[in-house]
This record gives C-alpha cells, structure tokens and sequence, in this order.
C-alpha cells in the first residue's frame, strides 16, 4: 500500500496531516504525490508522521518499500543535530519529544540506548541532572554484544577488545549499552 492510498483508508487528509503534525504542507503534498518518497524524510519527520498515524516508524517505510533507518544513517542524523544545535537545546528537544521512550516503545532499543547514553554523557559533560527517575528501567537493559558504527557495523566480544583493536577510548556512559562511542563531536 501506497502512503496516499494509506492516508485515504484512514479518512486523512493532506491539509490535517500537516496541521496536526506540524510538517510542511509541501512535504506532505510531496509524499502523497511521490515526488518525494518517506525514505527522504528526516528521522524527525518520520517519527511525527508515524505517532500520528499510529503505527511504528517501520510501517511507515514500508509504505514506499523501504528498510528502517540503517543506525549509522540514525546516528549521523543524530550527532548532526547536537551539532547544529548545541547540548542543552538537544537534550531539551529529546526529552520534550520523548524520543527515546517511542523508541523503546516501538522495539528500537539500540536507537534508545545510544539516544539514553547521549543524553546521560552531554549531561554529565555539562554537569546538569541526568533524567534519573524517567529512564532508570530502561538504563537496566544493554545489548548482547559490544559494537561499533562505522562505514559497517562491526561487533566485538568485549568493550576492552574494541577499545584496543580501534585504539580509542570508549564514553563510559555507552560502554555500559555495549555500544561502542569515542567522541560524538567528530561528525562531518
């Protein structure tokens, strides 16, 4: 099914999808007449179309035949943001949106543990709060196995074993996800 064919199931016009939402009517009148396709739409973008249409971010890509957000392209667009943004404006706007629960929510975990880890470090670096008692069930969960986001993903047995094999030093604040993160300023 096609995102307008979608749209017209449910009874949702482009005109409410884009006031509800906040997304540029363009946008929204692009999808529809495919001159742009979901796949093109920021994370952003797609998590607020998503939640409105009540159905999780994969659902939604699937519309046009597309694959969930790789999590190097997640976590680029991620770093990308804190760096146009600054540290306290993306920890206010990640927290107000409540990213990391829709992702816990909808089976995301690695793209809520390392939004979670962000969070925990920019707050540590900026000694601010950390938000203690709204994560403390998910801060209990990790990942089966250590690994890196490069140009591939690349797991290891051990943060030790990558920490030494990369030869960097890995934010304890993701080493405690199993993730393995050495600097979130580097991103071109």
């Amino acid at each position: 099914m096609k995102f307008k064919d979608f749209l017209l199931s449910h009874n949702i016009s482009s005109y409410k999808l884009s006031k509800d939402t906040g997304i540029p009517y363009t946008t929204i009148n692009d999808l529809i007449n495919e001159k742009t396709c979901i796949g093109n739409l920021s994370l952003k973008y797609a998590i607020k179309i998503s939640d409105y249409l009540d159905i999780d971010v994969r659902e939604l890509y699937q519309l046009n035949d597309i694959e969930f957000v790789e999590f190097r392209y997640f976590r680029n667009n991620v770093l990308n943001d804190l760096k146009r943004e600054g540290n306290e404006a993306f920890v206010n706007k990640v927290i107000k949106e409540k990213t990391i629960d829709y992702y816990h929510k909808n089976n995301g975990n690695v793209y809520a543990l390392y939004l979670l880890a962000l969070i925990d470090y920019l707050c540590r670096i900026d000694n601010r709060d950390v938000y203690q008692d709204r994560y403390n069930a998910i801060r209990k969960e990790t990942l089966d196995n250590p690994f890196f986001v490069g140009s591939d993903l690349v797991c290891f047995n051990t943060i030790e074993e990558a920490e030494e094999q990369l030869k960097i030093k890995v934010i304890p604040e993701f080493s405690k996800y199993n993730i393995i993160e050495d600097n979130v300023f580097n991103i071109v």
